[in-house]
């Protein structure tokens, strides 16, 4: 591998055990469409084992073009709901490789930017500070930037201390209604009057806005995407009262 290579950020694969199980699974189920017709001489049970297995690699293939291609376009698409000045302090909800919060911090001039995770592997692949930090590095903004180690349900930050706070594809991983309702609170919490929280994610989005709504912030859903954000993704706009 040469310098040049190394130092290139590697945002890994999203769910990379999802992806991988449903390359397998499409496999077997036309490894069993081709015993169905062949030994067992049935060919409708070969046909709907064959239409599954195709349906399962396909989903594959999108998930994993999203994982390489897609997820910056909807990265863009995310930081395109704010209206930047500057100078904003911001965060990076499960910040995860640190593709999101890259992206943010490259629109500040003079701000800072703030990543939040819990380093689930199972969510990202090789997910760690360790290859975060060398993400931000090699993008050139690590001294603008700090990472915190905490869970989106009970963040480390006072009230207020954002103007912008940012999430993908990492609330759909808190388990239970009522431990998400607590992690939007808490994003309520840190935003300062006037900010603004840009959540994208594949499911639970509607119940996000509704959250913010019933903690008086007004909130508005974008999408959903498919093409370039797949599974489709949805992103919720909330903003806190002044």
């Amino acid at each position: 591998m040469t310098a040049a290579m190394a130092n290139r950020p590697d945002y890994g694969i999203d769910a990379p055990g999802v992806v991988c199980g449903l390359a397998l699974a499409g496999i077997a189920a036309l490894a069993l469409a081709g015993i169905a017709l062949g030994w067992l001489g049935v060919p409708l049970l070969a046909i709907v084992l064959s239409v599954i297995g195709v349906a399962l690699l396909v989903s594959s293939g999108l998930t994993l073009r999203n994982a390489l291609h897609g997820k910056f376009r909807h990265r863009d698409r995310i930081l395109g709901h704010v209206h930047w000045r500057g100078d904003e302090r911001l965060l990076d909800v499960g910040t995860g490789r640190g593709l999101l919060l890259v992206g943010a911090v490259k629109r500040l001039a003079a701000g800072h930017g703030t990543g939040l995770d819990i380093w689930n592997k199972k969510d990202l692949s090789e997910n760690s500070v360790e290859r975060t930090m060398s993400n931000l590095a090699a993008e050139g903004v690590a001294t603008r930037c700090e990472l915190v180690t905490g869970p989106a349900q009970d963040m480390p930050f006072p009230d207020g201390s954002f103007d912008v706070v940012l999430s993908n594809l990492c609330m759909h991983n808190i388990r239970g209604s009522e431990t998400r309702a607590t992690a939007c609170s808490e994003i309520a919490r840190v935003l300062k009057p006037g900010g603004v929280a840009v959540i994208s994610d594949l499911m639970f989005v509607s119940r996000h806005a509704e959250t913010f709504r019933g903690i008086g912030m007004t909130a508005a859903i974008d999408g959903p995407y498919l093409w370039d954000a797949f599974p489709p993704q949805k992103i919720v706009i909330a903003r806190k009262p002044r």
